[in-house]
């Protein structure tokens, strides 16, 4: 049973292993489509030849478990434009204890669920063109987690809501 209408966008993820377990649990989890910005190229094979091109998809195969068969990626090549014209709500992670905590979030059909890269986050330049910034509370020491666990929890909290919902 797929999650009606939500979508995701993955801003510059930095490492194939993290784009591929994002891409694999929005499919799991029944989005039809995942959009991503990819300013580090890991979409691209790493070299040109057709060659390079066959082995980058059949490991995109492989590291998705599949999952790359049955969702649509879209490149993003404006964050700004996109946002600023996306229909729903941007809903996003914030490594930031002022954040709305994900517990307290309430989810739509329609929202599009936002990660940021590996290092960095998402930049403040589009705090602006976000609806709401998600803070995912730990308990220990450790000041965050890494994106694809964060993505995980996002997609579990949202489409949990939304299922229950219908």
């Amino acid at each position: 049973m797929s999650v009606p209408q939500l979508a995701a966008l993955l801003h510059a993820p930095q490492y194939r292993p993290n784009l591929s377990s994002m891409i694999r649990t929005a499919e799991f989890y029944g989005l039809k489509k995942i959009y991503i910005y990819d300013q580090n190229d890991l979409l691209l094979p790493p070299g040109k030849s057709k060659f390079a091109r066959a082995e980058m998809e059949k490991m995109a195969r492989v590291w998705t478990a599949g999952a790359i068969e049955h969702i649509e990626v879209i490149p993003v090549l404006d964050v700004a434009d996109f946002l600023a014209n996306y229909p729903g709500r941007k809903m996003a992670t914030w490594v930031d204890p002022s954040a709305k905590m994900l517990h307290e979030v309430q989810f739509e059909a329609q929202d599009l669920l936002i990660v940021g890269n590996e290092k960095t986050g998402l930049p403040e330049k589009i705090a602006p063109l976000i609806d709401q910034k998600i803070y995912i509370q730990g308990h220990g020491q450790t000041s965050c987690l890494n994106v694809a666990v964060s993505f995980g929890i996002l997609m579990q909290t949202a489409s949990t809501q939304l299922l229950a919902s219908k």
